[in-house]
Protein backbone atom coordinates (compact mmCIF):
# COMPACT_ATOMS: atom_id res chain seq x y z
CA UNK A 1 0.00 0.00 0.00
CA UNK A 2 1.43 3.39 -1.00
CA UNK A 3 2.17 5.88 1.72
CA UNK A 4 -0.90 7.86 2.75
CA UNK A 5 -3.25 5.58 0.83
CA UNK A 6 -5.85 4.08 3.14
CA UNK A 7 -7.44 0.65 2.74
CA UNK A 8 -10.91 2.17 2.22
CA UNK A 9 -11.50 5.60 0.71
CA UNK A 10 -12.67 6.94 4.10
CA UNK A 11 -13.36 5.76 7.62
CA UNK A 12 -17.15 5.98 7.44
CA UNK A 13 -19.70 5.14 4.76
CA UNK A 14 -21.47 8.45 5.34
CA UNK A 15 -24.83 6.69 5.66
CA UNK A 16 -26.86 7.22 8.84
CA UNK A 17 -28.56 4.56 10.98
CA UNK A 18 -32.09 5.90 11.45
CA UNK A 19 -34.55 3.18 10.33
CA UNK A 20 -36.40 0.57 12.34
CA UNK A 21 -38.36 -2.66 11.95
CA UNK A 22 -41.39 -1.02 10.32
CA UNK A 23 -39.15 0.22 7.52
CA UNK A 24 -37.74 -3.27 6.93
CA UNK A 25 -41.34 -4.52 6.81
CA UNK A 26 -42.14 -1.89 4.16
CA UNK A 27 -39.16 -2.80 2.01
CA UNK A 28 -40.15 -6.47 1.98
CA UNK A 29 -43.68 -5.60 0.85
CA UNK A 30 -42.22 -3.05 -1.54
CA UNK A 31 -40.65 -5.62 -3.84
CA UNK A 32 -43.09 -8.48 -3.35
CA UNK A 33 -46.19 -6.24 -3.96
CA UNK A 34 -49.05 -8.70 -3.34
CA UNK A 35 -51.44 -7.28 -5.96
CA UNK A 36 -48.72 -7.72 -8.61
CA UNK A 37 -49.72 -11.39 -8.29
CA UNK A 38 -51.59 -10.75 -11.53
CA UNK A 39 -48.31 -10.66 -13.47
CA UNK A 40 -47.65 -14.24 -12.43
CA UNK A 41 -51.17 -15.59 -12.77
CA UNK A 42 -51.32 -14.46 -16.40
CA UNK A 43 -49.19 -17.50 -17.30
CA UNK A 44 -51.95 -19.78 -16.03
CA UNK A 45 -53.52 -20.39 -19.49
CA UNK A 46 -50.26 -22.13 -20.50
CA UNK A 47 -50.44 -24.49 -17.51
CA UNK A 48 -54.18 -25.31 -17.46
CA UNK A 49 -53.83 -28.41 -15.26
CA UNK A 50 -51.90 -26.62 -12.50
CA UNK A 51 -53.55 -26.78 -9.10
CA UNK A 52 -53.50 -23.17 -7.89
CA UNK A 53 -54.16 -24.11 -4.27
CA UNK A 54 -51.28 -26.58 -4.03
CA UNK A 55 -48.94 -24.37 -6.04
CA UNK A 56 -49.51 -21.25 -3.93
CA UNK A 57 -48.92 -23.31 -0.78
CA UNK A 58 -45.67 -24.84 -2.03
CA UNK A 59 -44.12 -21.58 -3.30
CA UNK A 60 -43.52 -19.77 0.03
CA UNK A 61 -42.27 -23.00 1.59
CA UNK A 62 -39.56 -23.58 -1.03
CA UNK A 63 -38.62 -19.88 -0.79
CA UNK A 64 -38.11 -20.14 2.97
CA UNK A 65 -34.47 -21.40 2.93
CA UNK A 66 -33.49 -18.47 0.67
CA UNK A 67 -35.28 -16.08 3.01
CA UNK A 68 -33.35 -17.52 5.97
CA UNK A 69 -30.04 -17.10 4.11
CA UNK A 70 -30.70 -13.41 3.54
CA UNK A 71 -31.89 -12.96 7.11
CA UNK A 72 -28.70 -14.53 8.50
CA UNK A 73 -26.29 -12.75 6.14
CA UNK A 74 -27.88 -9.36 6.85
CA UNK A 75 -27.55 -10.13 10.56
CA UNK A 76 -23.87 -11.12 10.37
CA UNK A 77 -22.81 -8.37 7.91
CA UNK A 78 -25.15 -5.40 8.53
CA UNK A 79 -23.85 -3.13 5.77
CA UNK A 80 -25.71 -1.42 2.94
CA UNK A 81 -25.32 -2.97 -0.55
CA UNK A 82 -26.93 -6.38 -0.08
CA UNK A 83 -25.44 -9.34 -1.91
CA UNK A 84 -22.36 -7.41 -3.02
CA UNK A 85 -20.97 -7.19 0.52
CA UNK A 86 -21.69 -10.88 1.22
CA UNK A 87 -20.15 -12.16 -2.00
CA UNK A 88 -17.11 -9.87 -1.90
CA UNK A 89 -16.13 -10.77 1.66
CA UNK A 90 -16.91 -14.47 1.53
CA UNK A 91 -16.18 -15.60 -2.05
CA UNK A 92 -14.06 -12.81 -3.46
CA UNK A 93 -13.96 -9.51 -5.37
CA UNK A 94 -14.27 -10.87 -8.93
CA UNK A 95 -17.64 -12.65 -8.50
CA UNK A 96 -18.80 -9.69 -6.38
CA UNK A 97 -17.94 -7.30 -9.20
CA UNK A 98 -19.98 -9.44 -11.61
CA UNK A 99 -22.90 -9.34 -9.17
CA UNK A 100 -22.48 -5.61 -8.68
CA UNK A 101 -22.53 -4.87 -12.40
CA UNK A 102 -25.54 -7.19 -12.83
CA UNK A 103 -27.34 -5.15 -10.21
CA UNK A 104 -26.29 -1.78 -11.63
CA UNK A 105 -27.61 -2.78 -15.08
CA UNK A 106 -30.70 -4.81 -14.16
CA UNK A 107 -32.29 -2.77 -11.37
CA UNK A 108 -32.55 0.54 -13.30
CA UNK A 109 -34.05 -1.56 -16.12
CA UNK A 110 -36.44 -2.99 -13.57
CA UNK A 111 -37.24 0.55 -12.35
CA UNK A 112 -38.19 1.56 -15.90
CA UNK A 113 -40.46 -1.47 -16.24
CA UNK A 114 -42.01 -0.79 -12.82
CA UNK A 115 -42.75 2.83 -13.78
CA UNK A 116 -44.66 1.48 -16.79
CA UNK A 117 -46.57 -0.98 -14.60
CA UNK A 118 -47.33 1.90 -12.22
CA UNK A 119 -49.09 3.63 -15.10
CA UNK A 120 -50.75 0.58 -16.70
CA UNK A 121 -51.89 -1.15 -13.50
CA UNK A 122 -52.04 1.77 -11.07
CA UNK A 123 -52.64 5.31 -12.30
CA UNK A 124 -54.54 4.47 -15.51
CA UNK A 125 -57.09 2.00 -14.12
CA UNK A 126 -57.50 4.04 -10.91
CA UNK A 127 -58.47 7.10 -12.95
CA UNK A 128 -60.84 5.00 -15.07
CA UNK A 129 -62.62 3.27 -12.18
CA UNK A 130 -62.91 6.42 -10.04
CA UNK A 131 -64.05 8.38 -13.10
CA UNK A 132 -66.75 5.81 -13.91
CA UNK A 133 -67.97 5.62 -10.30
CA UNK A 134 -68.24 9.41 -9.92
CA UNK A 135 -69.50 9.86 -13.49
CA UNK A 136 -66.51 12.08 -14.17
CA UNK A 137 -65.90 11.61 -17.88
CA UNK A 138 -62.82 13.86 -17.88
CA UNK A 139 -61.01 11.67 -15.32
CA UNK A 140 -62.12 8.48 -17.06
CA UNK A 141 -61.00 9.75 -20.46
CA UNK A 142 -57.68 10.91 -19.02
CA UNK A 143 -57.00 7.40 -17.68
CA UNK A 144 -58.02 5.85 -21.00
CA UNK A 145 -55.93 8.30 -23.05
CA UNK A 146 -52.83 7.72 -20.92
CA UNK A 147 -53.14 3.97 -21.48
CA UNK A 148 -53.93 4.09 -25.21
CA UNK A 149 -51.68 6.91 -26.47
CA UNK A 150 -47.99 5.83 -26.65
CA UNK A 151 -46.70 9.38 -26.18
CA UNK A 152 -48.89 10.04 -23.13
CA UNK A 153 -47.98 6.64 -21.72
CA UNK A 154 -44.26 7.38 -22.12
CA UNK A 155 -44.64 10.80 -20.52
CA UNK A 156 -46.61 9.38 -17.58
CA UNK A 157 -44.05 6.57 -17.14
CA UNK A 158 -41.16 9.02 -17.28
CA UNK A 159 -42.77 11.34 -14.72
CA UNK A 160 -43.40 8.33 -12.48
CA UNK A 161 -39.76 7.26 -12.84
CA UNK A 162 -38.47 10.73 -11.91
CA UNK A 163 -40.81 10.94 -8.92
CA UNK A 164 -39.60 7.50 -7.81
CA UNK A 165 -36.02 8.80 -8.08
CA UNK A 166 -36.82 11.87 -5.98
CA UNK A 167 -38.17 9.56 -3.28
CA UNK A 168 -35.03 7.39 -3.57
CA UNK A 169 -32.65 10.30 -2.87
CA UNK A 170 -34.67 11.76 0.00
CA UNK A 171 -33.19 11.56 3.51
CA UNK A 172 -33.45 7.91 4.47
CA UNK A 173 -35.99 8.43 7.22
CA UNK A 174 -38.28 10.45 4.93
CA UNK A 175 -37.95 7.87 2.18
CA UNK A 176 -38.49 5.01 4.64
CA UNK A 177 -41.60 6.60 6.16
CA UNK A 178 -43.01 7.29 2.68
CA UNK A 179 -42.45 3.67 1.66
CA UNK A 180 -44.03 2.49 4.92
CA UNK A 181 -47.11 4.62 4.25
CA UNK A 182 -47.50 3.33 0.68
CA UNK A 183 -46.85 -0.29 1.76
CA UNK A 184 -49.50 0.06 4.47
CA UNK A 185 -51.95 1.41 1.90
CA UNK A 186 -51.19 -1.59 -0.30
CA UNK A 187 -51.90 -3.99 2.57
CA UNK A 188 -55.25 -2.32 3.26
CA UNK A 189 -55.99 -2.16 -0.47
CA UNK A 190 -55.26 -5.86 -0.93
CA UNK A 191 -57.47 -6.72 2.06
CA UNK A 192 -60.24 -4.61 0.51
CA UNK A 193 -59.94 -6.51 -2.79
CA UNK A 194 -60.03 -9.84 -0.95
CA UNK A 195 -63.11 -8.61 0.92
CA UNK A 196 -64.85 -7.68 -2.34
CA UNK A 197 -64.01 -11.05 -3.90
CA UNK A 198 -65.22 -12.78 -0.74
CA UNK A 199 -68.77 -11.80 -1.73
CA UNK A 200 -68.60 -14.79 -4.03
CA UNK A 201 -68.92 -15.68 -7.67
CA UNK A 202 -72.59 -14.72 -8.03
CA UNK A 203 -71.84 -11.15 -6.98
CA UNK A 204 -68.86 -10.96 -9.34
CA UNK A 205 -70.82 -12.41 -12.27
CA UNK A 206 -73.69 -9.94 -11.80
CA UNK A 207 -71.34 -6.97 -11.40
CA UNK A 208 -69.19 -8.00 -14.36
CA UNK A 209 -72.17 -8.53 -16.70
CA UNK A 210 -73.55 -5.13 -15.76
CA UNK A 211 -70.16 -3.49 -16.22
CA UNK A 212 -69.42 -5.22 -19.53
CA UNK A 213 -72.85 -4.46 -20.98
CA UNK A 214 -72.14 -0.75 -20.47
CA UNK A 215 -69.53 -1.07 -23.21
CA UNK A 216 -71.40 -3.69 -25.27
CA UNK A 217 -68.90 -6.33 -24.18
CA UNK A 218 -69.27 -10.12 -23.73
CA UNK A 219 -70.97 -11.65 -20.70
CA UNK A 220 -69.32 -13.74 -18.03
CA UNK A 221 -70.85 -17.03 -19.16
CA UNK A 222 -69.48 -16.74 -22.70
CA UNK A 223 -65.97 -15.91 -21.50
CA UNK A 224 -66.09 -18.72 -18.94
CA UNK A 225 -67.13 -21.21 -21.64
CA UNK A 226 -64.33 -20.07 -23.95
CA UNK A 227 -61.88 -20.38 -21.08
CA UNK A 228 -62.67 -24.05 -20.55
CA UNK A 229 -60.28 -24.80 -23.42
CA UNK A 230 -57.48 -23.41 -21.18
CA UNK A 231 -58.51 -25.28 -18.05
CA UNK A 232 -58.39 -28.85 -16.76
CA UNK A 233 -60.17 -30.01 -13.62
CA UNK A 234 -57.46 -32.65 -13.18
CA UNK A 235 -54.22 -31.81 -11.41
CA UNK A 236 -50.98 -32.29 -13.30
CA UNK A 237 -48.00 -32.50 -10.87
CA UNK A 238 -45.50 -31.00 -13.34
CA UNK A 239 -47.71 -28.05 -14.24
CA UNK A 240 -48.47 -27.47 -10.55
CA UNK A 241 -44.75 -27.44 -9.82
CA UNK A 242 -44.15 -24.97 -12.69
CA UNK A 243 -46.91 -22.78 -11.21
CA UNK A 244 -45.18 -22.86 -7.81
CA UNK A 245 -41.80 -22.05 -9.39
CA UNK A 246 -43.26 -19.05 -11.21
CA UNK A 247 -44.75 -17.84 -7.93
CA UNK A 248 -41.36 -18.29 -6.29
CA UNK A 249 -39.47 -16.42 -9.01
CA UNK A 250 -41.94 -13.58 -9.58
CA UNK A 251 -43.03 -13.02 -5.98
CA UNK A 252 -41.68 -14.95 -3.02
CA UNK A 253 -37.94 -14.31 -3.41
CA UNK A 254 -38.37 -10.53 -3.66
CA UNK A 255 -37.83 -10.00 0.06
CA UNK A 256 -34.24 -8.77 -0.21
CA UNK A 257 -34.95 -5.03 -0.13
CA UNK A 258 -33.95 -4.45 3.54
CA UNK A 259 -30.53 -6.10 3.08
CA UNK A 260 -29.45 -3.28 0.76
CA UNK A 261 -29.97 -0.77 3.55
CA UNK A 262 -28.69 -2.89 6.46
CA UNK A 263 -26.11 -0.24 7.38
CA UNK A 264 -28.89 2.32 7.86
CA UNK A 265 -30.95 0.52 10.54
CA UNK A 266 -30.81 1.24 14.23
CA UNK A 267 -30.26 -2.05 16.10
CA UNK A 268 -29.86 -3.65 12.69
CA UNK A 269 -29.94 -7.28 13.79
CA UNK A 270 -33.27 -6.98 15.60
CA UNK A 271 -34.88 -4.47 13.21
CA UNK A 272 -34.08 -6.51 10.11
CA UNK A 273 -35.21 -9.80 11.64
CA UNK A 274 -38.52 -8.48 13.01
CA UNK A 275 -39.33 -6.35 9.97
CA UNK A 276 -38.47 -9.00 7.40
CA UNK A 277 -40.40 -11.74 9.21
CA UNK A 278 -43.52 -9.62 9.61
CA UNK A 279 -43.32 -8.31 6.05
CA UNK A 280 -42.84 -11.75 4.54
CA UNK A 281 -45.64 -13.22 6.66
CA UNK A 282 -48.15 -10.53 5.71
CA UNK A 283 -47.18 -10.62 2.04
CA UNK A 284 -47.56 -14.41 1.97
CA UNK A 285 -50.99 -14.27 3.61
CA UNK A 286 -52.22 -11.63 1.16
CA UNK A 287 -50.89 -13.46 -1.90
CA UNK A 288 -52.52 -16.72 -0.80
CA UNK A 289 -55.80 -14.89 -0.10
CA UNK A 290 -55.78 -13.15 -3.48
CA UNK A 291 -54.95 -16.41 -5.29
CA UNK A 292 -57.69 -18.40 -3.57
CA UNK A 293 -60.37 -15.75 -4.09
CA UNK A 294 -59.33 -15.10 -7.68
CA UNK A 295 -59.79 -18.82 -8.35
CA UNK A 296 -63.08 -19.21 -6.49
CA UNK A 297 -64.73 -15.88 -7.31
CA UNK A 298 -63.62 -15.15 -10.86
CA UNK A 299 -63.25 -18.83 -11.74
CA UNK A 300 -60.05 -20.16 -13.30
CA UNK A 301 -61.56 -20.74 -16.79
CA UNK A 302 -62.84 -17.15 -16.88
CA UNK A 303 -59.54 -15.83 -15.58
CA UNK A 304 -57.48 -17.80 -18.10
CA UNK A 305 -59.62 -16.58 -21.00
CA UNK A 306 -59.44 -12.89 -20.08
CA UNK A 307 -55.75 -13.12 -19.14
CA UNK A 308 -54.97 -14.51 -22.59
CA UNK A 309 -57.52 -12.78 -24.82
CA UNK A 310 -59.02 -9.94 -22.77
CA UNK A 311 -62.71 -9.34 -22.07
CA UNK A 312 -63.66 -7.50 -25.23
CA UNK A 313 -62.04 -4.76 -27.30
CA UNK A 314 -65.03 -2.49 -26.85
CA UNK A 315 -64.27 -2.14 -23.13
CA UNK A 316 -61.72 0.64 -22.52
CA UNK A 317 -60.97 -0.81 -19.07
CA UNK A 318 -58.66 -3.66 -20.05
CA UNK A 319 -58.39 -6.98 -18.22
CA UNK A 320 -54.62 -6.53 -18.43
CA UNK A 321 -54.84 -3.65 -15.94
CA UNK A 322 -54.88 -6.12 -13.06
CA UNK A 323 -56.61 -6.08 -9.70
CA UNK A 324 -57.73 -2.44 -9.72
CA UNK A 325 -59.73 -3.21 -12.88
CA UNK A 326 -60.99 -6.59 -11.63
CA UNK A 327 -62.11 -5.29 -8.25
CA UNK A 328 -63.21 -2.10 -9.95
CA UNK A 329 -65.96 -3.85 -11.88
CA UNK A 330 -67.53 -4.70 -8.52
CA UNK A 331 -67.50 -1.15 -7.14
CA UNK A 332 -68.36 1.22 -10.00
CA UNK A 333 -71.84 1.53 -8.53
CA UNK A 334 -70.39 2.48 -5.14
CA UNK A 335 -68.29 5.67 -5.48
CA UNK A 336 -66.76 5.48 -2.00
CA UNK A 337 -65.58 1.89 -2.48
CA UNK A 338 -64.32 2.74 -5.97
CA UNK A 339 -62.35 5.65 -4.53
CA UNK A 340 -60.83 3.37 -1.89
CA UNK A 341 -59.91 0.64 -4.42
CA UNK A 342 -58.30 3.22 -6.68
CA UNK A 343 -56.49 5.35 -4.11
CA UNK A 344 -55.25 2.52 -1.88
CA UNK A 345 -53.79 0.62 -4.83
CA UNK A 346 -52.72 3.46 -7.13
CA UNK A 347 -49.17 3.23 -5.81
CA UNK A 348 -48.82 -0.42 -6.88
CA UNK A 349 -45.15 0.09 -7.82
CA UNK A 350 -44.43 3.32 -5.95
CA UNK A 351 -42.59 1.40 -3.28
CA UNK A 352 -40.65 -1.00 -5.50
CA UNK A 353 -39.76 1.77 -7.97
CA UNK A 354 -37.80 3.99 -5.55
CA UNK A 355 -36.02 0.92 -4.17
CA UNK A 356 -35.04 -0.15 -7.68
CA UNK A 357 -33.21 3.16 -8.03
CA UNK A 358 -31.86 3.37 -4.48
CA UNK A 359 -30.47 -0.18 -4.53
CA UNK A 360 -28.01 0.23 -7.45
CA UNK A 361 -26.89 3.53 -5.92
CA UNK A 362 -25.98 1.67 -2.70
CA UNK A 363 -24.13 -0.95 -4.73
CA UNK A 364 -22.18 1.71 -6.63
CA UNK A 365 -21.33 3.37 -3.32
CA UNK A 366 -20.06 0.07 -1.87
CA UNK A 367 -18.03 -0.75 -4.99
CA UNK A 368 -16.50 2.72 -4.99
CA UNK A 369 -15.78 2.39 -1.27
CA UNK A 370 -13.89 -0.80 -2.12
CA UNK A 371 -12.07 1.07 -4.92
CA UNK A 372 -13.63 -1.05 -7.69
CA UNK A 373 -15.52 1.91 -9.18
CA UNK A 374 -14.48 5.60 -9.29
CA UNK A 375 -14.33 7.10 -5.81
CA UNK A 376 -16.73 9.93 -6.68
CA UNK A 377 -19.56 7.40 -6.74
CA UNK A 378 -19.07 6.99 -2.98
CA UNK A 379 -20.03 10.62 -2.34
CA UNK A 380 -22.86 10.89 0.19
CA UNK A 381 -24.69 14.20 0.20
CA UNK A 382 -24.90 15.49 3.80
CA UNK A 383 -28.37 16.98 3.25
CA UNK A 384 -30.09 14.07 1.53
CA UNK A 385 -27.90 11.47 3.30
CA UNK A 386 -27.86 9.49 0.05
CA UNK A 387 -25.15 8.65 -2.55
CA UNK A 388 -26.23 11.45 -4.86
CA UNK A 389 -23.79 10.97 -7.76
CA UNK A 390 -24.42 7.23 -7.86
CA UNK A 391 -28.16 7.93 -7.72
CA UNK A 392 -27.79 10.24 -10.71
CA UNK A 393 -26.14 7.42 -12.66
CA UNK A 394 -29.02 5.08 -11.71
CA UNK A 395 -31.57 7.65 -12.92
CA UNK A 396 -29.71 8.14 -16.22
CA UNK A 397 -29.77 4.39 -16.82
CA UNK A 398 -33.45 4.24 -15.86
CA UNK A 399 -34.37 7.04 -18.30
CA UNK A 400 -32.42 5.30 -21.09
CA UNK A 401 -34.23 2.01 -20.45
CA UNK A 402 -37.56 3.87 -20.23
CA UNK A 403 -37.08 5.17 -23.76
CA UNK A 404 -35.40 2.05 -25.14
CA UNK A 405 -38.09 -0.37 -23.96
CA UNK A 406 -40.89 1.74 -25.43
CA UNK A 407 -39.42 3.08 -28.65
CA UNK A 408 -36.19 1.24 -29.55
CA UNK A 409 -37.43 -2.35 -29.45
CA UNK A 410 -35.47 -3.13 -26.27
CA UNK A 411 -37.88 -5.98 -25.49
CA UNK A 412 -36.44 -7.79 -22.49
CA UNK A 413 -38.60 -10.67 -21.29
CA UNK A 414 -39.40 -10.92 -17.61
CA UNK A 415 -37.78 -14.34 -17.42
CA UNK A 416 -34.50 -12.94 -18.81
CA UNK A 417 -34.43 -10.18 -16.22
CA UNK A 418 -35.25 -12.60 -13.42
CA UNK A 419 -32.66 -15.08 -14.72
CA UNK A 420 -30.03 -12.35 -14.41
CA UNK A 421 -31.03 -11.75 -10.80
CA UNK A 422 -31.21 -15.46 -9.97
CA UNK A 423 -27.88 -16.41 -11.55
CA UNK A 424 -25.72 -13.43 -10.69
CA UNK A 425 -27.36 -12.22 -7.50
CA UNK A 426 -29.44 -14.72 -5.52
CA UNK A 427 -27.37 -17.79 -6.41
CA UNK A 428 -24.08 -16.10 -5.58
CA UNK A 429 -25.53 -15.01 -2.23
CA UNK A 430 -26.64 -18.54 -1.33
CA UNK A 431 -23.27 -19.94 -2.45
CA UNK A 432 -21.66 -17.33 -0.18
CA UNK A 433 -23.71 -18.67 2.72
CA UNK A 434 -22.55 -22.19 1.89
CA UNK A 435 -18.89 -21.11 1.81
CA UNK A 436 -19.34 -19.13 5.03
CA UNK A 437 -20.69 -22.28 6.63
CA UNK A 438 -17.37 -23.98 5.83
CA UNK A 439 -14.71 -21.31 6.34
CA UNK A 440 -16.57 -18.53 8.16
CA UNK A 441 -16.81 -14.79 7.41
CA UNK A 442 -13.77 -12.47 7.67
CA UNK A 443 -13.87 -10.28 10.80
CA UNK A 444 -17.03 -12.03 12.03
CA UNK A 445 -17.04 -14.61 14.80
CA UNK A 446 -19.46 -17.46 14.11
CA UNK A 447 -20.26 -20.40 16.35
CA UNK A 448 -20.24 -23.94 14.96
CA UNK A 449 -24.03 -23.93 15.16
CA UNK A 450 -24.24 -20.73 13.11
CA UNK A 451 -21.84 -22.12 10.52
CA UNK A 452 -23.87 -25.30 10.27
CA UNK A 453 -27.08 -23.32 9.75
CA UNK A 454 -25.47 -21.28 6.99
CA UNK A 455 -24.09 -24.40 5.32
CA UNK A 456 -27.41 -26.26 5.32
CA UNK A 457 -29.61 -23.33 4.25
CA UNK A 458 -27.00 -22.27 1.69
CA UNK A 459 -26.91 -25.69 0.02
CA UNK A 460 -30.69 -26.07 0.00
CA UNK A 461 -31.21 -22.51 -1.29
CA UNK A 462 -28.65 -22.93 -4.08
CA UNK A 463 -30.36 -26.15 -5.18
CA UNK A 464 -33.77 -24.43 -5.15
CA UNK A 465 -32.51 -21.54 -7.29
CA UNK A 466 -30.83 -23.82 -9.86
CA UNK A 467 -33.92 -26.04 -10.12
CA UNK A 468 -36.15 -22.95 -10.43
CA UNK A 469 -34.22 -21.48 -13.37
CA UNK A 470 -33.98 -24.85 -15.15
CA UNK A 471 -37.70 -25.50 -14.63
CA UNK A 472 -38.92 -22.04 -15.64
CA UNK A 473 -36.87 -21.96 -18.84
CA UNK A 474 -36.78 -25.69 -19.59
CA UNK A 475 -40.57 -26.09 -19.53
CA UNK A 476 -40.72 -23.76 -22.54
CA UNK A 477 -39.12 -26.54 -24.61
CA UNK A 478 -42.18 -28.79 -24.22
CA UNK A 479 -45.03 -26.25 -24.05
CA UNK A 480 -45.41 -23.89 -27.02
CA UNK A 481 -47.99 -21.57 -25.43
CA UNK A 482 -45.87 -21.25 -22.30
CA UNK A 483 -42.86 -20.60 -24.54
CA UNK A 484 -44.62 -17.75 -26.35
CA UNK A 485 -45.68 -16.15 -23.06
CA UNK A 486 -42.62 -16.57 -20.86
CA UNK A 487 -39.94 -16.09 -23.51
CA UNK A 488 -41.73 -13.21 -25.22
CA UNK A 489 -39.49 -10.40 -26.43
CA UNK A 490 -36.29 -10.13 -28.41
CA UNK A 491 -34.60 -13.49 -27.83
CA UNK A 492 -31.12 -12.49 -29.11
CA UNK A 493 -31.29 -9.39 -26.90
CA UNK A 494 -32.32 -11.46 -23.89
CA UNK A 495 -29.47 -13.92 -24.41
CA UNK A 496 -27.02 -11.06 -24.95
CA UNK A 497 -28.12 -9.42 -21.70
CA UNK A 498 -27.54 -12.64 -19.74
CA UNK A 499 -24.17 -13.31 -21.42
CA UNK A 500 -22.67 -9.81 -21.42
CA UNK A 501 -23.01 -9.09 -17.70
CA UNK A 502 -20.18 -11.39 -16.50
CA UNK A 503 -17.99 -10.02 -19.31
CA UNK A 504 -18.60 -6.46 -18.13
CA UNK A 505 -17.95 -7.56 -14.55
CA UNK A 506 -14.62 -9.23 -15.38
CA UNK A 507 -13.43 -6.26 -17.46
CA UNK A 508 -14.43 -3.81 -14.71
CA UNK A 509 -12.58 -5.79 -12.05
CA UNK A 510 -9.32 -6.18 -13.95
CA UNK A 511 -9.26 -2.56 -15.08
CA UNK A 512 -9.77 -1.49 -11.46
CA UNK A 513 -7.11 -3.90 -10.26
CA UNK A 514 -4.64 -2.54 -12.82
CA UNK A 515 -5.21 1.10 -11.91
CA UNK A 516 -5.21 0.45 -8.17
CA UNK A 517 -1.91 -1.42 -8.48
CA UNK A 518 -0.43 1.65 -10.19
CA UNK A 519 -1.63 3.67 -7.19
CA UNK A 520 -0.03 1.18 -4.83
CA UNK A 521 -3.33 -0.29 -3.61
CA UNK A 522 -3.68 -4.06 -3.26
CA UNK A 523 -7.37 -4.83 -3.84
CA UNK A 524 -6.99 -8.21 -2.17
CA UNK A 525 -6.35 -6.51 1.17
CA UNK A 526 -9.52 -4.43 0.84
CA UNK A 527 -11.68 -7.54 0.75
CA UNK A 528 -10.18 -9.12 3.86
CA UNK A 529 -12.11 -6.73 6.10
CA UNK A 530 -15.72 -5.69 6.58
CA UNK A 531 -15.98 -2.01 5.53
CA UNK A 532 -16.63 0.57 8.26
CA UNK A 533 -20.16 1.78 9.03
Amino acid sequence: MSQGKKLFIRESSGLVRQMGAKHAFAKVLALIVPISLYYTLIYSPAIPAANWYIGITIAPIIALPIFLVYLKLAEYIPRSSGEYIYISRIIGPLPATIQGMANIISTPLLAAILSQIEVSAGIGPAFQIIGLAFKNSALFNLGTEILSNPDYFFLASLVSLVLMWIVSISPQKIMANFLFAIATMQVVGAILIIGLFAQGRTAFVNDFNKFSSTFSGPNYQDLYSQGLSYYSPYTDPLQTFVFAILMLMWLFVWFFGPSYFAGEYKQATRSLKVGMLIGYGIATALIIGLTVYTATTMGIPFFNEVALNGWGSSNPVSASEGYIAWAGVMVVSSPILALLVGVLNIGIQFVAGPLSLAIPARVMLAMAFDRILPEKLAYVNPTTQSPLIASGVALALGVFFEYATQFLGFAVSTIALIAVLFIYQFLQATISATVAGIKGIPSVELSQKEKKELLITGIISSAVLVIAVITAIGYALINSLYNSMVLAGNLPLNLTLIAIIPIIGVITYYISKYYRQKEGVDLKLVFTEIPPE
